[in-house]
C-alpha cells in the first residue's frame, strides 16, 4: 500500500510537467505564471511535510497517511473545473500540502513494520515508485492526452483518494508507541533539541542537497538534449525513460548496499556517482554513449532517494521519526526544487546550459560531505531491535 501511495508523488509533478504547455495554451499564461504553478506546488509540499509530521506522532500514522492521501486525491481532482490560473495556483499548493505531508508518515511506517536489515529494502522498494511515476505520466501524457484532454489526466491522478480508503481498510494499526511517550503530546521543539538538531539540519541539507541537483538536471535536460545536442523530441523523450528506467533499479541496487555496508556508506556512495556522472553526462561528444550514461546517472538518482526512506527514519526517535523524516525531506525538497533550477538558468546565460547542469556536481558533492558527517544507523537499529510486528 505504501508503494502504491507513494506512486502518486512523481506521477503528479511530471503531468504537470507534461501538460504544462497545453495549460499555458488554454488559459492564457506567461512562462512567469506558469512556473508559478511548481513553486506553488513546491511551498504546499514543505508546509505539508512540516503540518502532517505532527499529525503523525501525535493521531497516528497510517491516520495521517489516510488523510494526506484522500486531500490530495480531491484537490487534485478538482483541477477539472478551473477556468483561470488564480483557481488553479490555489489548488496546486492544497494538494502539494497532501503530497508532501505523505513522504514522512509512510517512511516511518516501514521502518516501524520492518526489521533494520531489510528495512533499506523495503524502504527502497517503496519510493521506486518515484520512477515508475514518471514513466507512467510520461505515457499518458503520450497515449491519453491527445484524446481525453489535460483536465482528464488531473482526475485519474486524483484517484489518490480511492487509494487512501483502500489504505485505510488495509494498513495494519500503528504499532504501540514507547511508554515514555504514549501520553505525551509531540511538538516541533523535539526536532531541534540539543541531541537532536543537528541530525535535524544535517538531513535538511542532504535533502536539499539531492533535490536540488536532481531537478537542476533534470529540469533542463530535455532542453539541452534538444537545443544543444540537437535530438528532436520524440528521440528526447526515449532519453527521459531510460533516466527514469536507470533510477527505478538504483532504489533496489542502493538499497541492498545499505543493508550490508550500511546506510551512510552507501548514501556518500550515491551522492559521490551523481557528482561524477553528471558532468560526463554534459561532455560525452557522442550520442550513443550519452544514451547509455543515461540509466547509469538515474542508478545514483534512485540511490540516495531510495536510501532517504530507510536513513531518515533510522536517524530520528521512534517517537518523533515520522516528523523529523518529513520535516527534513520536505524542506529540503523545497529548497531544493526552488533554487537550483533558477540557478543553472541563469548560469546557462553567461555560460551555456551545460555547464549550468554539469555544476550540479558540486550539489550532490556537498550531500556527500554533509553525509560524511552524520552518523551510521545500521547498526545502532540493529542492536535496539524492532517492535514484534516486524
Amino acid at each position: 500500500m505504501t508503494f502504491l501511495a507513494y506512486l502518486y508523488d512523481s506521477l503528479d509533478l511530471q503531468i504537470l510537467a507534461i501538460c504544462m504547455p497545453v495549460i499555458i495554451a488554454a488559459l492564457g499564461l506567461s512562462l512567469t505564471d506558469a512556473g508559478l504553478l511548481a513553486s506553488a506546488t513546491m511551498i504546499g509540499t514543505a508546509l505539508g511535510g512540516v503540518i502532517f509530521g505532527w499529525v503523525a506522532e501525535n493521531w497516528g500514522r497510517k491516520n495521517a497517511a489516510v488523510i494526506c492521501l484522500i486531500e490530495f486525491g480531491i484537490f487534485t481532482a478538482a483541477v477539472y473545473w478551473v477556468t483561470s490560473w488564480e483557481q488553479l495556483m490555489v489548488l496546486r499548493f492544497l494538494q502539494g500540502i497532501g503530497m508532501g505531508g505523505l513522504w514522512g508518515p509512510i517512511v516511518a511506517l516501514i521502518a516501524d513494520h520492518w526489521a533494520p536489515r531489510y528495512r533499506a529494502r523495503a524502504a527502497g522498494f517503496m519510493l521506486s515508485t518515484f520512477a515508475l511515476g514518471g514513466i507512467l505520466a510520461s505515457l499518458m501524457g503520450r497515449y491519453l492526452l491527445a484524446d481525453l484532454g489535460w483536465r482528464m489526466l488531473f482526475v485519474i491522478t486524483g484517484t489518490a483518494a480511492i487509494v487512501g480508503i483502500l489504505f485505510w481498510l488495509i494498513v495494519p494499526a500503528d504499532p504501540p508507541r514507547p511508554a515514555k511517550t504514549k501520553q505525551k503530546r509531540i511538538g516541533f521543539g523535539g526536532l531541534f533539541t540539543p541531541d537532536i538538531r543537528m541530525l535535524t539540519i544535517g538531513a535538511t541539507i542532504a535533502a536539499a542537497c539531492q533535490m536540488g541537483g536532481f531537478w537542476g538536471v533534470s529540469s533542463w535536460i530535455p532542453t539541452y538534449l534538444v537545443q544543444v545536442r540537437g535530438l528532436d523530441v520524440a528521440y528526447m523523450s526515449l532519453f527521459s525513460v531510460v533516466i527514469f528506467s536507470g533510477a527505478f533499479v538504483g532504489y533496489f541496487v542502493f538499497a541492498w548496499i545499505a543493508d550490508h555496508i550500511g546506510r551512510r556508506n552507501a548514501l556518500m556512495l550515491a551522492f559521490l556517482a551523481d557528482t561524477i556522472i553528471v558532468p560526463l553526462y554534459v561532455i560525452v561528444p557522442d550520442a550513443e554513449l550519452l544514451f547509455w550514461l543515461g540509466p547509469l546517472m538515474g542508478l545514483s538518482f534512485g540511490g540516495v532517494f531510495g536510501l532517504f526512506g530507510a536513513y531518515f527514519a533510522e536517524l530520528f526517535p521512534q517517537e518523533i521519526r515520522a516528523m523529523g523524516s518529513g520535516f527534513a525531506f520536505n524542506i529540503g525538497r523545497g529548497i531544493g526544487a526552488v533554487v537550483t533550477p533558477v540557478t543553472v538558468g541563469a548560469m546557462a546565460k553567461t555560460q551555456g546550459l551545460a555547464f549550468g547542469i554539469g555544476a550540479c556536481s558540486i550539489v550532490f558533492f556537498i550531500g556527500a560531505i554533509t553525509v560524511w558527517m552524520m552518523p551510521e544507523t545500521l547498526k545502532r537499529e540493529a542492536e535496539a531491535g524492532v517492535p514484534k510486528s516486524a
